[in-house]
């Protein structure tokens, strides 16, 4: 006859209830105790507590709501102007090569006492 071993014991993944949750946090978060103690009385690990803490007593970000708005469109000349709000009219850029090796980008359309002023700074600095 073959020899046969049963081994007996506690079940590994256990299921605790929210209210079993919360006696042990209330244990662990009482003054002068350490986790790691309570943990050795429910026989859990300390980063379970530390888990559940976080997970039951944390607050949680909230969510984004999306929300849409109705549009409509009520003749052509709206598209134009919905489409020429969204692309940035862009001005021409003069290059200027300064005497000391450097070069000033500017629009072209900058008043000529600010870009004399602009001019004599950067020659000098």
């Amino acid at each position: 006859m073959a020899r046969m071993e049963i081994i007996t014991g506690g079940e590994r993944r256990r299921r605790w209830s929210d209210e079993e949750k919360y006696q042990v946090l209330a244990e662990a978060d009482a003054f002068g105790v350490k986790i790691s103690e309570v943990a050795r009385r429910y026989d859990i690990l300390p980063q379970q507590i530390r888990r559940w803490r976080k997970e039951l007593l944390e607050p949680k970000a909230p969510v984004p709501v999306t929300s849409f708005v109705p549009v409509s469109l009520t003749d052509g000349a709206s598209t134009d102007v919905l489409h020429t709000a969204r692309t940035p009219k862009r001005s021409a850029t003069v290059e200027i090569a300064l005497r000391n090796g450097r070069v000033l980008k500017v629009p072209a359309d900058l008043e000529r006492s600010s870009l004399a002023s602009l001019i004599a700074c950067v020659e000098v600095a």
